[in-house]
């Protein structure tokens, strides 16, 4: 999976979850999912902990439509179940729609954590400029937005450890913490916006490549495969 570009398996992703939109297919939902998991998995340099972490809140918003179909179906039909949450009755409607719901969520969870797990988001930016013509300003802005994060994390944890030394009591929310973090976060982006400008940086004019990244044959059958899979999944389930 690491040796597909970057662009193309996200257009064959965002394809994929586009196609599995059309239809409310429980198989094709759980193959879609226990296929996705299959490949990350087996994927090599695959952090396993942080991957399990990564999916729980999809378990959770998961189970959370399921119990929600089970409990508040659109109609009720004529078939029903013995009453599993006390005296409720539950119908086999309510079943079928709650499954529906939930398998889908694991479906685009599964594609979303294949994608996020098993790409290299310099590369990604690479591929969208080279093969998509992507602007550099707009990428390397995206870029810069994503490498921010850890920089935010970092300034959020030393003042809560700075207010921490002076006694002052801060939630985790407190605007004494996220106040400060936002000052200095917009004085990170304006300094590096500066730095950028200092150096030259001017999407109009022709820029050299750090690397290129290749487009191959296998990504072409990636992306018609996947999504034909899924087209014959469709009629055939």
């Amino acid at each position: 999976m690491r040796k597909l570009n970057p662009g193309y398996k996200l257009l064959t992703l965002i394809i994929a979850s586009l196609i599995l939109s059309s239809t409310y297919n429980i198989k094709l939902n759980l193959i879609v999912f226990f296929t996705a998991i299959i490949l990350t998995l087996t994927t090599p340099g695959i952090n396993r902990k942080y991957w399990a972490l990564s999916m729980v809140p999809f378990l959770v918003a998961a189970f959370g439509m399921f119990m929600t179909g089970l409990i508040f179906p659109a109609a009720k039909g004529a078939g029903t179940m013995v009453g599993l949450l006390g005296e409720r009755v539950i119908y086999a409607t309510s079943l079928d729609s709650a499954l529906k719901l939930t398998t889908r969520i694991l479906a685009y969870g599964g594609l979303g954590m294949l994608f996020a797990f098993t790409t290299n988001s310099m590369e990604l930016i690479m591929s969208l400029m080279q093969q998509f013509h992507m602007s550099p300003k707009f990428a390397y802005g995206i870029l810069a937005a994503y490498h921010f994060f850890p920089v935010i994390k970092s300034e959020y944890r030393i003042l809560g450890a700075a207010l921490k030394v002076r006694g002052i009591k801060a939630g985790l929310f407190s605007k004494k913490r996220l106040f400060p973090m936002i000052v200095h976060a917009v004085e990170r982006s304006e300094s590096l916006a500066m730095a950028m400008e200092s150096r030259g940086f001017d999407d109009k004019r022709p820029r050299a490549i750090a690397f290129k990244v290749s487009l191959s044959i296998l990504d072409i059958a990636f992306l018609v495969g996947v999504n034909v899979f899924i087209i014959f999944g469709i009629f055939l389930l």
